[in-house]
């Protein structure tokens, strides 16, 4: 069963929000709590507002009233940054801002169910997921979206099906293919196509051990760490208010408890110490235990697959860097790219949405290679 469409921004931002407004898992329910919270603050800061000018104009305010408005606009302006870092709009509008970079990723595309999994393919690229992969199917107000293990994988739009008939059907034949039933597709050997770079700078074929690359994605998530791309907004504000917000919960609780306070404000005490823990959350990924474990637990899910399933040739070229493994090639440009790493553990380019390309170090004849190879890739990006 194959389905061909027109991906447009729109209905990528849209099936993107969608996704980002679900509720479903611990962390979404704790971002809808946070929305829901500065919401409330919002409009208890207008409302706050409102009454005082009112007070203030009709001559009924007695205190001092440049306190009160300035305590209350601080709320409102901390209020409305959180509200904007944590709208889903917004994490859509930039997710389809990094995928749309890649200007055959919108427009003319196409889905098959195969025989061996669910192949999406676009300009010259196509890859190729296999149904154990599909972790969802969710389907709301038209759009069917797909899930691999990682996150959300592919957007369906409405303009995929003729009718709810067809989208229905589509559904019903990828459910069995996830139990086990997968459709005949005589087809498969002829979908790749695209023409293949053929002024590509660089040629690396290689294979990963399962050790082998846990050991380098272990340093290559150390080192992004400590790049540019990982320090955002949000987390550059999280970082600064985790040790205030820790010390002042820390010593508040010793506070309350050597004076024998009412229960209510013990747990009031411990709700702010929860929230410096919170935020100190995001000094968690330097500690080489937990990116060991996270690393491991992707293991488990199969989130390497890609990388541990034989002989990958990648052309690293003007265009960007293209990936290719049997019956499947993804090209990542040089715009999606934020930083390189070259070290002894290999090569490492890292994109704007948080993943990496990582190349062993025995995929070069050499060291120098190597570094002709990074150095070629910072040119790149500073031309995108």
């Amino acid at each position: 069963m194959e389905l061909r469409y027109n991906l447009t921004p729109q209905d990528l931002r849209k099936g993107l929000a969608l996704h980002e407004g679900r509720v479903r898992g611990g962390l979404t329910a704790v971002r809808t709590i946070e929305r829901l919270f500065f919401l409330l603050m919002t409009g208890a800061s207008v409302l706050v507002l409102a009454m005082g000018l009112v007070l203030l104009a009709a001559g009924a305010w007695e205190e001092d009233f440049t306190a009160v408005f300035g305590f209350t606009l601080a709320t409102l302006l901390v209020s409305l940054l959180f509200l904007w870092l944590l709208s889903p709009r917004r994490r859509a509008r930039a997710g389809a801002q990094m995928l749309a970079r890649e200007e055959s990723y919108l427009g003319p595309r196409s889905l098959s169910l195969t025989e061996k999994g669910v192949a999406v393919s676009y300009g010259s690229n196509r890859r190729l997921e296999p149904y154990a992969a599909i972790s969802q199917v969710w389907e709301k107000k038209g759009y069917c979206l797909l899930y691999v293990k990682e996150g959300v994988w592919e957007v369906l739009p409405p303009c995929a099906f003729t009718g709810p008939e067809q989208r229905t059907a589509f559904l019903n034949v990828l459910a069995d293919a996830r139990a086990g039933r997968p459709p005949e597709d005589r087809e498969e050997g002829k979908v790749l196509e695209g023409p293949v770079m053929a002024d590509a700078a660089f040629v690396l074929r290689y294979t990963w051990e399962p050790e082998e690359l846990h050991e380098a994605l272990l340093m290559a998530n150390k080192a992004y760490c400590r790049t540019r791309l990982y320090w955002r907004p949000a987390t550059v504000l999280m970082a600064l208010l985790s040790i205030p917000a820790l010390l002042v919960g820390i010593l508040a609780l010793i506070g309350v408890l050597t004076s024998g306070a009412e229960p209510a404000e013990v747990l009031m005490t411990v709700g702010i110490l929860l929230l410096g823990v919170a935020l100190c959350l995001v000094w968690i990924n330097f500690l080489p235990p937990v990116l060991d474990w996270s690393i491991r637990r992707q293991e488990k899910k199969e989130a390497f697959r890609h990388l541990l399933g034989g002989q990958l040739t990648e052309r690293i070229g003007p265009a960007g860097v293209d990936s290719a493994r049997e019956g499947e090639r993804e090209r990542t440009l040089w715009s999606q790219i934020g930083a390189v790493r070259s070290e002894e553990w290999g090569l490492a380019l890292f994109r704007h949405d948080r993943k990496m390309l990582l190349f062993p170090p025995w995929a070069f004849s050499s060291r120098d290679e190597q570094e002709q190879a990074a150095a070629y890739a910072r040119e790149q990006i500073g031309k995108s």
